[in-house]
């Protein structure tokens, strides 16, 4: 059985998701890096779906659930929506720079349109320079 198939019968037996370091733990798979890894890519794949979670008391961590398993209301962020891995491939791409980054999904966005708007606004400033 290869790590990815002992982290998916893990998962799969975890409806209410487990973090990384938990996985780590469970499956005694060193460095914990090696679990983020495998984690990201089997979300990329939309074999599982990776979260960032607020537990009380503990700071934001990424959390895996199985595939199809609906998130518990408890740890979806009540202030903020949450993107999955499920859907296009830009969703996926977004929930991949979560998990790399440990920032909230509604605050990436924002920043991406913020760039996309400022690269249109250079694009129409040099068009307007180029007809006068």
């Amino acid at each position: 059985m290869t790590n990815a198939d002992t982290l998916l019968t893990l998962i799969g037996k975890h409806p209410e998701g487990l973090d990384d370091d938990e996985i780590s733990e469970k499956t005694g798979i060193k460095p914990r890096q090696q679990v983020y890894y495998i984690c990201t890519r089997l979300a990329a794949e939309g074999r599982i779906r990776r979260v960032s979670v607020q537990a009380p008391g503990k700071r934001r961590k990424i959390h895996n659930f199985p595939a199809g398993a609906t998130l518990p209301p408890s740890s979806v962020p009540q202030q903020r929506g949450t993107v999955t891995t499920e859907g296009t491939s830009w969703r996926r791409r977004l929930s991949m720079l979560v998990a790399a980054t440990e920032r909230d999904d509604v605050e990436l966005l924002d920043e991406a349109l913020l760039d996309l708007a400022r690269k249109l606004l250079r694009q129409d400033i040099l068009e307007n320079e180029k007809d006068n």
